[in-house]
């Protein structure tokens, strides 16, 4: 019997096709998870941005503000800042709630931190099924928390501060930024949200005709969502802060950037997330990149991927008011 034909391979953008035969597509399950961890690690483990950029890079561990264990942070700023208080640019990895760590997002940052002089600060959350929520959202508010009571320590400012995060980082962010909204202790000014695992719906419903089908899958969806929540995906009485695409109102957060392709599983919760911003009175920029899969910041060369990284960053910077916006210096930099 021959190979069952694909559905979605000739949508794929031809920059980016190798991924989905140099990384086979296979559903994550507990027992190939240890191995998924290892392997992940083992592969960032010799990255050292501190001889790739001029920045500074310290891990602290700060205390939980929920009486749960300590958590680790990980500190990269420039070694000159341009500000006299840096803004604070706090970043969530992605893995699936199951996997990763800040390692995978140390470049990204490292270059923020070099070229536009943010004090750059990624949180090692715990991660599921060994902690089930609310384990990641007390792990991330603490981290952040921290960092806005220590501002004159880390020498940032409080009023220019932005959580962002790709993947399952991004519903992270999303669902902090929720969280943050309605505990009023501080404000954040800006969201990130990178091909964001928003929805845990996705994985109990039906097939998409054609996103999904490589990387990140339905079945690898179902079983990040079902080892963070500790129930069936799809529940009642999930929280909103576990799972952002079921707040009722997404009023009140600060003006929030997207970016999503058309074949990765999450466009259409992406689509719809930020459908209820533009409802909820909230500033929202979304960009949908044709034939793009889950896995193509790999290919930062590619076309929307660098068109990805321009208008993250700009989106970054205007939220922020890090350069005087009724001026050409930035586009004429590009």
């Amino acid at each position: 019997m021959g190979a069952q034909k694909s559905r979605s391979r000739h949508l794929i953008d031809p920059e980016i096709i190798s991924a989905v035969d140099l990384i086979p597509t296979t559903d994550l399950t507990k027992s190939t998870l240890m191995e998924s961890r290892k392997n992940q690690s083992q592969m960032m483990q010799q990255l050292d941005v501190t001889q790739m950029f001029p920045v500074t890079l310290e891990k602290r561990v700060v205390p939980s503000y929920f009486n749960g264990p300590d958590i680790q942070i990980e500190i990269i700023k420039p070694k000159q800042s341009k500000h006299n208080k840096m803004p604070l640019y706090y970043s969530i990895h992605g893995g699936g709630m199951v996997l990763g760590s800040p390692v995978v997002d140390r470049p990204a940052n490292a270059a923020l931190a070099a070229e536009h002089g943010f004090c750059c600060v990624s949180v090692y959350y715990r991660l599921a099924p060994e902690h089930v929520q609310p384990s990641q959202l007390q792990d991330c508010y603490s981290g952040l928390k921290w960092c806005i009571e220590h501002a004159e320590e880390l020498g940032i400012d409080t009023e220019k501060v932005a959580v962002g995060g790709s993947s399952a980082g991004g519903g992270l962010a999303a669902g902090l930024a929720l969280y943050i909204r309605d505990q009023k202790e501080f404000e954040i000014h800006h969201l990130r949200l990178m091909r964001p695992m928003l929805d845990d719906r996705t994985s109990i419903a039906p097939e998409h005709p054609y996103a999904g089908e490589f990387i990140w899958t339905k079945q690898s969806n179902y079983f990040g969502w079902k080892s963070v929540l500790g129930v069936e995906p799809g529940s009642e009485e999930v929280s909103e802060y576990y799972v952002p695409a079921r707040a009722k109102s997404l009023a009140g957060l600060p003006p929030t950037y997207i970016n999503i392709g058309t074949i990765d599983l999450f466009i259409d919760e992406a689509l719809f997330f930020a459908k209820q911003l533009v409802f909820d009175g909230v500033l929202v920029e979304l960009h949908v990149y044709p034939g793009y899969h889950h896995m193509s910041p790999a290919f930062p060369n590619a076309h929307f991927s660098k068109e990805g990284a321009r208008t993250s960053e700009y989106a970054l910077l205007k939220a922020l008011k890090i350069f005087d916006i009724n001026c050409n210096e930035y586009n004429t930099k590009r």
